[in-house]
């Protein structure tokens, strides 16, 4: 071999060496369809439902390389055994070994929860029990819930079900944990026949520990519940209110943009009454006038705009008192403002207008509402105004009211069907006609809903909500047996209905300690009203039926007519008006 040969092979290694080590590392291939199969686990030892086993080690393998971290936050271990245990990972295996003997006679489940990811952020595609007893016989106990949002009704996934053994210790960790699958259902299997007690925990530092100063709780139907000797038991439905807001709304501050031109910030945004006021007084409490208010600020919902008759004085206090308003969860607001001072701005603020009440539609007989940003004095606003019916031109109106901010256009009777309906407003920033041509529906075009209450609810009094998903359209009342609502738009709407049994017109979601019963409660997230039909339904609730099936959370779909029960709320301009 020549010296530059040999130079040639000697420099030659490391490039070698490089090669070799590449290839020992698995590399996914590039180009293609990304991967998105979940991993799967592919065997353990020892089997699921091993009986009198006697090590301390579990072994999992899986079909795909594991996440190493995402492994120690997907294992459960049911019951809580108070035994540490040491985990050692491979790429695609992990391997549990306790650090003493296991208990006797005892089933012992190891859970891989759905936070198993491999390396490409795959997650398991449903949790997995491996299940073993140091005695005999495998218990084989169950217990399921059901998981819903209190607000929407939809099913939760990744909610947490806490299971005490009796003697219940509600301050210790719990014996069992279980959390919702991706229909809302959690299922806690393997258990022994016992008496037990089951709670929901918002468990944010994931200890199996219920925090009662930090973390949130809510109980079952039952306080506890007893389970046989391969019993399989469902304790129905939860509606979980996960952050419920029970702080009433202030005031803020007060300011002034004119001499009676108010900005009031609130601590969160608020909506208000028909009958709302917002009354001026002194620092004694003497009424001086009152303050319409307008609209919420569309870039930040928690500012009210309000406007008075009366002129303030720089050199005087005042203070407000506000009846009739309350929070997006029904908390009232507190009544009155701190003192402010008044203001000598003059008024320079333009007319503008902040909204309407044109969408989605309106109904045959409802007139069409303009909201300004300020008390309409312009007499333009009602001289230019046109309306427009087919191709007809109506320059005087007889229908035409002002009602502090808003314009309101109503029909003789009905807004008369087969013609094409258009306004013609003044917008006094740009001191032109705007032209609106809302959708009008006719009666043929309105639907009707039926309700009836099932066996064993026919003769309990239930609160209903009735809530269009825009927002245009609401109902709140309460009926016994049966209720017919009629002429409701054709859109697709969220029932709730609960059986308010402490009379304080709103859900209790009851209490673990001392322990009180949510309050019977269904909510029926998206019922279509169909045009030109009624449409029949039949509504129950969550106290539990537990021979009721999955299926039956589907949402219902035919309903028929009636009359309109409560009140619908077209006074678009009062809430949140859509910006100019």
């Amino acid at each position: 071999m020549t010296i530059m040969n040999m130079h040639t092979y000697l420099c030659g290694w490391p490039l070698l060496l490089l090669l070799l080590a590449s290839c020992a590392t698995p590399i996914a291939p590039t180009g293609g369809p990304p991967d998105r199969t979940p991993p799967e686990i592919e065997s353990t030892h020892p089997e699921n439902e091993t009986i009198r086993f006697d090590g301390r080690e579990f072994e999992f393998r899986f079909s795909k390389f594991i996440n190493r971290g995402s492994f120690q936050e997907a294992l459960q271990v049911e019951p809580d055994l108070g035994i540490p245990y040491d985990v050692d990972l491979g790429r695609m295996s992990a391997t549990v070994e306790f650090s003493r003997a296991l208990p006797e006679n005892t089933t012992i489940i190891l859970r891989i929860g759905t936070e198993l990811q491999d390396t490409r952020n795959n997650s398991l595609g449903a949790p997995y029990s491996l299940a073993v007893s140091t005695g005999d016989e495998i218990d084989d106990g169950v217990v399921t819930a059901r998981f819903f949002s209190a607000e929407s009704g939809d099913r939760l996934e990744g909610r947490t079900l806490f299971l005490y053994r009796e003697p219940f210790d509600l301050s210790s960790r719990a014996n069992y944990i279980a959390q919702s699958d991706t229909s809302g259902r959690v299922t806690l299997s393997y258990l022994a026949a016992d008496r037990y007690r089951a709670i929901w925990v918002d468990d944010a530092n994931r200890n199996r520990q219920w925090d009662r100063d930090r973390e949130r709780a809510q109980p079952l139907y039952d306080e506890e519940i007893e389970l046989g000797k391969g019993e399989e038991l469902d304790l129905g439905r939860l509606h979980l209110q996960e952050r419920p807001d029970t702080t009433a709304p202030i005031i803020e501050a007060v300011g002034l943009l004119t001499t009676n031109y108010f900005r009031l910030r609130a601590s969160e945004e608020l909506v208000w009454s028909d009958d709302a006021r917002i009354v001026v007084t002194d620092t004694t409490g003497t009424e001086l006038g009152e303050a319409a208010p307008l609209f919420l600020l569309p870039e930040d919902s928690a500012i009210l705009m309000a406007q008075s008759g009366l002129d303030t004085d720089p050199e005087t206090r005042y203070q407000l008192r506000l009846e009739g308003f309350q929070d997006l969860s029904g908390n009232p607001l507190q009544e009155r403002s701190d003192p402010f001072s008044g203001s000598a701005e003059p008024d320079t603020i333009q007319t503008r207008i902040i909204g309407d009440n044109q969408l989605p539609g309106l109904r045959p007989d409802e007139p069409f509402i303009a909201g300004y940003n300020k008390r309409i004095v312009d007499p333009n606003i009602t001289d230019s105004l046109r309306v427009v019916a087919g191709d007809q031109m109506i320059r005087d109106w007889p229908n035409v009211a002002v009602d502090g901010h808003r314009l309101i256009i109503s029909p003789d009777d009905e807004w008369t069907s087969g013609r094409t309906w258009q306004f013609l407003i003044w917008n006094p920033i740009r001191e032109q006609l705007r032209p609106i041509e809302p959708t009008i529906w006719q009666r043929g075009d309105m639907g009707g809903l039926d309700l009836t209450l099932e066996e064993p609810w026919q003769e309990t009094e239930v609160q209903l909500r009735l809530e269009s998903q825009d927002g245009s359209v609401r109902v709140d009342t309460s009926f016994t047996g049966g209720l017919q609502l009629a002429d409701l738009p054709p859109l697709s709407y969220r029932i709730t209905i609960f059986d308010d049994q402490n009379s304080d017109g709103r859900w209790n979601a009851g209490d673990v300690m001392p322990f009180s019963p949510p309050e019977p409660i269904r909510i029926y997230p998206s019922v279509p009203v169909q045009e030109g039909f009624d449409s029949e339904l039949s509504l129950t609730l969550d106290r539990f039926d537990p021979t009721e099936e999955l299926n039956r959370d589907a949402e219902p779909g035919d309903s028929e007519d009636g009359e309109r029960a409560g009140d619908f709320d077209t006074d678009v301009p009062d809430g949140n008006p859509v910006p100019e």
